[in-house]
């Protein structure tokens, strides 16, 4: 039906819309671009030329000349009626009787009466009645097969609903690494640079001897003693010379609609032995990973979802318990992680062990902390309640008398951040804190505001107060140990202290941005605030930094600017412990496949420590540079270059082998050591 329908429609507006043709007419050329349109009109009976042999195709029709085109076109469409054996609904021809009055009015200089299009009406009809019988038992057939078809479709669904989606994909990457580098004369001074919080931001690995059961009676022998990691990052310094490769492999799974990712991140082989120098004559150079030539498995975790419900088991690299970093922040852990919907809740729980927090006289135990926290959602506010636990293995001291290991420390919370308007968000924290063992408690407390003034222009501000004897505070034990008890937290001071920020940012423009910054520390503590001999008294003085910083977009690069400036950071007048830092850097995307970045780092520090390593008088500039090249879809090559200089006086005394022999000594007396470092580490990544 629908086959007829077009063949109407097409003879229609084929032969209303043109003027009388003929056939081998003498002025339409055999290049004309309606020769062939031309021909197969003639051909099929419906145009002939003027008496003297010529198409005119430019002169007008008249009705005379339509009329007999649309009778000669209607002959031809009974003619192949009869031979297709096919007809139209009465729908269907309304339909067309439609299409042939508009096409008429459109392509003749008058309209076509009713009584016209009735006499065309009349015919299409007539045909419809012939072909009646055909056309019933062809309408059947459409309806059966649309019904088969639906039948069809619903089967295949039932089957895609059914059929299992079990699949299991793998993936993973080698990476192969090279680097040298040279820590130079002075190479305590270069790593002691490296490690600031403005270069690395990594700790000093310290040795610990530690006596050992070496005969299996179940205790230590003399002699029989290990130095064990102090709490550094060793692994984290460039190496000297280096030449290993990495495996990371993920395997994905998903099983009747939960997943299930296997991270293996990373099994590592060293083609050679890391060369390099020994801070603290500790067991690795800097840089060294650990494996040797062995190949060692370094994390590996499962992690398994469903929905909105994760669970994470093995290890957790760089693992944050609480935004608000009071309780275990930012540190490689292993354990179990679950979060997800319960009860209308957003649950967190979880249970983690540190191992490099083991206490000295065996170093295969472990600090373990536990911890929930479940948040309900009231729209423009959320509430959340959490409880944290940390079992402190490494804390040993005497009360009277009495010798302890261990200690437990307990945190309670309650956090609630809400949008009090579109503008304006506040948020606040109370935590109660308890130590068993030295029987303390104290609190902290937090209130922070974020306010939107315009689309270019907005503030921020906080404070935070936490109370004296917070994980112990200063108070001592019996035998001279402190209470204070770390759980790994990385709050402004470990307790007794008060600070207030203040903040803006403001849009300039599309490209450009600039961000003001003040904070304020009030600190009060007997303890002397530097562990320096001949330097004594309490802090007594206000830390104040300041910090402008400006981010611009200028064409395909990215850049970045910021001064800040820290007033007394340790908060004594007994002492200069002002510092500078000025930083720039920048981001250019070279090509679609390479990405070249720079920084440039000057710091200027009267007072410095890390891992109880105190100098003075720091002065360095750190470069770096990155190339990051992809060269193919699943190669990528990455080079980084560091470069460091300047001076330091170091007021530890380091022995020709690394070792520290002296923790305090006194100010002023220090010997200024050169800062002078090189290194490049390039690496080429194959992923699969």
């Amino acid at each position: 039906m629908k086959r007829l329908t077009i063949t109407i429609a097409l003879m229609l507006v084929v032969a209303l819309a043109m003027p009388a043709f003929g056939a081998s007419f003498s002025d339409v050329p055999s290049d004309h671009w309606s020769y062939n349109a031309i021909n197969k009109l003639v051909a099929a009976g419906i145009v002939e030329g003027y008496p003297d042999g010529e198409f005119k195709g430019e002169q007008s029709m008249t009705r005379y000349e339509m009329a007999v085109m649309v009778s000669r076109a209607l002959d031809n469409i009974v003619d192949e009626m009869e031979a297709m054996g096919q007809g139209l609904t009465t729908g269907q021809a309304e339909d067309v009787t439609a299409i042939v009055k508009s096409l008429m009015e459109k392509n003749t200089n008058e309209t076509l009466s009713d009584a016209q299009a009735e006499e065309v009406a009349d015919i299409v009809d007539a045909l419809t009645f012939e072909l009646r019988s055909e056309l019933k038992v062809l309408g059947a057939d459409v309806d059966a097969l649309g019904k088969d078809m639906d039948e069809l479709e619903a089967k295949v669904n039932a089957l895609e609903t059914d059929m299992p989606k079990d699949n299991i994909e793998f993936s993973g990457k080698v990476t192969a690494v090279f680097q040298a580098g040279d820590y130079g004369d002075d190479p305590t001074a270069t790593a002691e640079a490296l490690a600031d919080g403005d270069a690395l931001d990594v700790d000093l690995p310290r040795a610990k001897w530690v006596d050992i059961d070496i005969d299996g009676d179940g205790t230590a022998d003399a002699g029989g003693y290990v130095s064990t990691n102090g709490g550094g990052d060793y692994d984290d310094f460039p190496a000297e010379q280096a030449f290993y490769q990495e495996f990371d492999f993920v395997v994905n799974a998903e099983v009747s609609g939960i997943n299930l990712d296997f991270v293996v991140d990373t099994i590592t082989n060293g083609f050679t032995d890391y060369e390099g120098y020994k801070y603290d004559n500790y067991k690795y150079v800097l840089g060294d990973q650990g494996d040797g030539k062995d190949i060692t498995m370094d994390t590996g975790r499962l992690d398994i979802s469903k929905d909105n419900w994760m669970l994470k088991i093995g290890d957790m690299n760089d693992y944050d318990v609480d935004e608000n970093a009071y309780f275990f922040d930012v540190e490689d852990a292993e354990g179990v992680e679950f979060t997800g919907p319960v009860y209308g809740l957003d649950l967190k729980a979880f249970a983690i062990g540190f191992d490099e927090g083991a206490s000295n006289d065996d170093p295969s135990k472990e600090d373990e902390y536990y911890g929930v926290a479940a948040t309900k959602d009231f729209g423009k506010t959320q509430v959340t309640g959490k409880v944290y636990q940390g079992s402190i293995d490494g804390k040993s001291f005497t009360n009277n008398g009495e010798t302890v290991n261990g200690e437990t420390v307990t945190d309670v919370a309650v956090a609630v951040r809400s949008a009090l308007t579109d503008a304006l968000t506040v948020s606040g924290e109370a935590v109660y804190n308890q130590l068993d063992e030295a029987d303390t408690d104290d609190s902290l407390f937090q209130i922070g505001a974020d306010y939107k003034l315009s689309d270019i222009w907005s503030f921020r501000g906080s404070y935070q107060t936490v109370g004296e004897e917070f994980n112990g505070g200063s108070a001592k034990f019996t035998d001279g140990t402190d209470y204070f008890t770390g759980v790994q937290s990385d709050l402004e001071e470990d307790y007794d202290f008060d600070k207030y920020t203040l903040g803006t940012s403001y849009v300039v423009n599309d490209n450009n941005s600039l961000d003001f910054d003040v904070m304020m520390v009030e600190h009060e503590t007997d303890q002397p605030p530097v562990p320096v001999q001949g330097l004594t008294g309490k802090a007594n003085e206000d830390k104040m930094e300041y910090g402008v910083g400006w981010n611009n977009v200028y064409g395909k690069f990215t850049n970045h600017f910021k001064v800040s400036f820290v007033e007394n950071d340790y908060y004594t007048d007994a002492i200069d412990d002002d510092a500078t830092v000025v930083e720039l850097g920048t981001e250019f995307p070279w090509t679609e496949k390479t990405t070249v970045s720079a920084s440039i780092v000057n710091k200027n520090a009267d007072l410095y420590d890390n891992e109880k390593i105190w100098d003075q008088d720091m002065q360095y500039t750190y470069l770096k540079a990155g190339l990051d090249h992809k060269l193919t879809d699943n190669v990528n090559w990455l080079t980084d270059v560091m470069y460091i200089t300047g001076d330091v006086d170091q007021l530890n005394e380091h022995e020709a082998d690394g070792n520290i022999t002296n923790d305090y000594l006194d100010s002023g007396t220090g010997d200024n050591a050169d800062i002078d470092g090189s290194f490049i580490t390039t690496s080429l990544s194959i992923s699969f």
